[in-house]
């Protein structure tokens, strides 16, 4: 069983057309295929924008993946058509679009933000070729009634925030909690994960509820000035310029004195640590992944990251990098005979992935990945800064 919300996908609207500066050719997807030998993959990513750092750690997932794989997957030459969404959901739609039938990509995958989700998911129904989400969290396009073409190996936004409902009820106070976060989709999806994770393991209301304006807000003292004096905890959900604000605003207005915080995995992931440096450290997050746990996947894959690219891979690293193993292992399953509907239909018999995260599944009636979450501490680490794995939180029946 997952920590999937039992949400439906939603009606979704027609498409339009943008040029696409990439080049392509394959086996279904919108067209004929050049080559029986050649397995093309649409990655859908952000390359300029807010969103452009995150859309380099997937550009260099996708790369290592497929360099360790010496340029294959399950025996056929791999093709990357790499497209730029800018992080805005239309240009990412018609980008898929494109991607579907001008280079005719067996699969596409990457995929930012939620938005972006919703609107990439419509092309892939419409267009029956498979999308494999690899980061955006998006409840609507995942769960009870999902599409047969929309897969995710990341986490939907409310299974993140309700296992750090679970962890605040069962290790921190089931009373007087408060959330605070930014008001869109990601942050309100999370918030409502976090409520029901508490409350399903003996946690009350909360104390207080506050969101900020997203993608507006500079300076969050008067935010955190909302915070009811004898509050037990905060769990906050930001990400990117956001988080670097708040983690620093959180330790400059002494509030890390004043009660525990518990962040979404984002408030401390990696891609953010070298901006905001000593302020985080201390900061508990609940999160899919650290680059600090100990099993062999994780070992292997860190050290040909830092091989590659001397740094320490983040979150979205590592879901880029399982969203390929997933598509590998859907192309062993289709056994040799590789287009787009027989990935679609492959996905379904896929089984353990063994990831850098630890071993998952991908539910196949929810299309949600069945995984652990990790509660994480930032400490210091020599001349930088680890995520330290403190607790484990298995999957949850919800």
């Amino acid at each position: 069983m997952n920590l999937s919300r039992k949400a439906t996908l939603a009606a979704l609207t027609s498409a339009a057309l943008v040029s696409l500066s990439a080049c392509g050719g394959a086996l279904g997807g919108g067209g004929d295929s050049e080559s029986d030998d050649v397995l093309t993959i649409g990655l859908l990513i952000p390359k300029t924008g807010t969103y452009a750092p995150l859309g380099k750690e997937m550009q260099r997932a996708a790369d290592l993946y497929i360099k360790k794989h010496d340029d294959e997957i399950d025996g056929q030459e791999v093709k990357l058509v790499v497209a730029d969404s800018a992080g805005n959901p239309e240009t990412a739609k018609s980008k898929a679009k494109e991607m579907i039938l001008r280079d005719n990509v067996d699969v596409i995958t990457g995929i930012v933000s939620s938005p972006e989700a919703v609107t990439v998911a419509q092309e892939a129904e419409a267009n029956e070729v498979p999308l494999v989400i690899a980061n955006a969290g998006a409840n609507e396009v995942t769960g009870e009634g999902v599409s047969d073409y929309v897969w995710r190996v990341s986490q939907s936004n409310y299974d993140h925030g309700y296992a750090a409902g679970v962890y605040a009820a069962t290790e921190i106070d089931t009373e007087n909690g408060v959330f605070i976060g930014a008001d869109y989709s990601a942050g309100t999806e999370t918030r409502d994960g976090f409520i029901d994770g508490y409350q399903d393991n003996g946690g009350g209301d909360l104390a207080k509820e506050i969101l900020t304006p997203f993608g507006k807000t500079q300076n969050y003292q008067p935010f955190l000035g909302q915070i009811p004096d004898d509050a037990s905890f905060v769990y906050a959900f930001f990400a990117g310029g956001e988080a670097i604000t708040f983690d620093k605003n959180w330790k400059e207005f002494g509030y890390d004195k004043k009660m525990p915080l518990i962040g979404a995995q984002n408030l401390t992931d990696e891609d953010i640590l070298g901006a905001v440096g000593d302020s985080a450290v201390g900061i508990t997050t609940v999160g899919l992944y650290s680059p600090a746990l100990e099993n062999e996947a994780n070992k292997k894959f860190t050290a040909a990251w830092s091989d590659a690219y001397d740094a320490t891979p983040s979150i979205i690293a590592v879901t880029t990098y399982d969203s390929f193993a997933f598509i590998d292992a859907g192309a062993e399953e289709a056994d040799g005979d590789v287009t787009a509907q027989s990935l679609t239909d492959a996905f379904s018999s896929v089984g353990a992935i063994d990831s850098p995260r630890g071993e998952f599944t991908v539910d196949p009636e929810t299309h949600n990945p069945v995984q652990s979450y990790y509660v994480r501490k930032l400490v210091k680490a020599g001349a930088g800064y680890s995520n330290k794995v403190i607790e484990t939180i298995e999957p949850q029946d919800n």
